[in-house]
C-alpha cells in the first residue's frame, strides 16, 4: 500500500503518516534521502506498507494477505489522507521469468489477475486505487 505520487505531496513527512495511520510502514524515505550504490537522492517522499516478494500465481491471495494487514487501520488510513490530501492505493507488481520448455524453447507463465467481488468490495471501502504492473524478463 502506498500513497499516490502527486506533485502535492512530493515532500511529505513520513513519520506523520505513520502517526495518522496508526501503522509502522515496512518502507520510507523523505525526498532529498540518498539511496543506492549511486547516492541518487528521491525526488518525492515514499512511505509503503508491503507484503514479502514470493512466487505466487494468484494475485487475489498477495493482495488479500495486505488488506488483512491495513483493513484493520482504516480510520487512520482515511484520516491521513484527509489531513495530507492524499489518495492511497495498492501496486502489485507482476514479474514473469521464462523457463526452457522440452523442446528448448521460452515459455512464459502468466499468473492469475482475477479478483472475487467481495476483494474489490474491501478496497472500495477502503477507497483505495488499484495498479498492477507486469514484467517479463
Amino acid at each position: 500500500m502506498a500513497f499516490a505520487e502527486d506533485d502535492d505531496v512530493r515532500d511529505l513527512d513520513p513519520a506523520e503518516v505513520t502517526r495518522l495511520v496508526g501503522l509502522p510502514p515496512t518502507s520510507q524515505h523523505r525526498k532529498g534521502d540518498r539511496y543506492g550504490p549511486h547516492q541518487r537522492a528521491w525526488r518525492r517522499s515514499g512511505w509503503k506498507v508491503e507484503v514479502p516478494e514470493r512466487d505466487e500465481y494468484d494475485t487475489e491471495v498477495v493482495l488479500v494477505e495486505l488488506l488483512d494487514i491495513i483493513e484493520s487501520r482504516a480510520d487512520g488510513l482515511a484520516r491521513a489522507c484527509q489531513v495530507l490530501g492524499l489518495q492511497a492505493g495498492i501496486n502489485v507488481v507482476i514479474e514473469m521469468h521464462p523457463v526452457q520448455g522440452p523442446d528448448g524453447e521460452e515459455l512464459v507463465t502468466t499468473p492469475a489477475l482475477s479478483l472475487s467481488a467481495a476483494t474489490v468490495r474491501r478496497l472500495a471501502k477502503l477507497d483505495l486505487w488499484l495498479d498492477c504492473d507486469q514484467y517479463v524478463y
